[in-house]
């Protein structure tokens, strides 16, 4: 029994996995050829667990009605020297804006990243709570602000994307671990997760699409692991349903 089934719902998004685990040893597994060694592709590997865990937690938490995309810019002179000083400029403006959500009776959820350039720029990169623009404006006393409505359909791989690409660009300029790859609140909702173990000679390709969700083709990958074990995952997206 090799192989697993994950099934993860996270907002609007449905996906499904079946890969191959190492927790278990069966005889007679047969696999393909192996084409890398470990240590050829484990930064792979290990950036696109990171892209899936970040996409479910958008997903989980924000739709394009409830969540926005803020950009916090600096003014030269007010430029943080590391990614530390940048850490408490970030947190100062939480503890401003939680302020104002907490006595308007709203509650802020967020999940943002810091970009630290070899030059010098530095931007906050937030996916957070809609709110008016002036109440970031007044929070945020270092530079400019750029907020974007959201418009992802409930696809947030890209975002997630972007937001991984400033974290390791971060990493870069800093020759480092920066500590975490991005900061979520306390308050955000984990994606449900289901796993079901898989015989290896029941493992097969087919693609079933579930009531009220449609599959998104772009998500289809299958195929085998540099390991040489079968993969198969993709993505459903859920229906809005038809107004008359």
């Amino acid at each position: 029994m090799p192989y697993i089934k994950e099934i993860c719902l996270a907002g609007n998004m449905l996906e499904v996995r079946k890969y191959h685990t190492l927790r278990y040893n069966v005889k007679g597994e047969k696999r393909n050829v192996r084409n890398k060694e470990t240590c050829d592709c484990q930064k792979k590997v290990n950036y696109y667990e990171a892209l899936r865990k970040l996409t479910r937690l958008m997903a989980a938490n924000f739709t394009d009605d409830t969540g926005m995309l803020v950009t916090l810019t600096y003014l030269k002179d007010k430029r943080p020297g590391t990614s530390t000083d940048m850490q408490k400029d970030i947190e100062l403006f939480l503890r401003r804006i939680r302020k104002v959500f907490k006595k308007s009776g709203l509650t802020l959820k967020y999940i943002y990243v810091k970009e630290l350039g070899k030059r010098g720029a530095a931007h906050v990169h937030i996916l957070m709570s809609v709110c008016d623009i002036r109440i970031i404006r007044d929070c945020w006393d270092k530079g400019g602000i750029d907020a974007k409505a959201l418009w992802s359909g409930g696809d947030y791989s890209a975002i997630a994307k972007y937001f991984l690409k400033y974290s390791l660009e971060t990493e870069e300029t800093e020759g480092r671990l920066i500590g975490k790859r991005w900061y979520p609140s306390r308050n955000l909702k984990k994606p449900l997760i289901i796993k079901k173990i898989v015989k290896a000679n029941t493992f097969n390709m087919r693609i079933k699409a579930i009531d009220g969700y449609v599959v998104d083709p772009n998500t289809l990958k299958s195929g085998y692991t540099e390991f040489g074990y079968k993969y198969l995952t993709y993505t459903m997206r859920k229906v809005a349903p038809v107004q008359v």
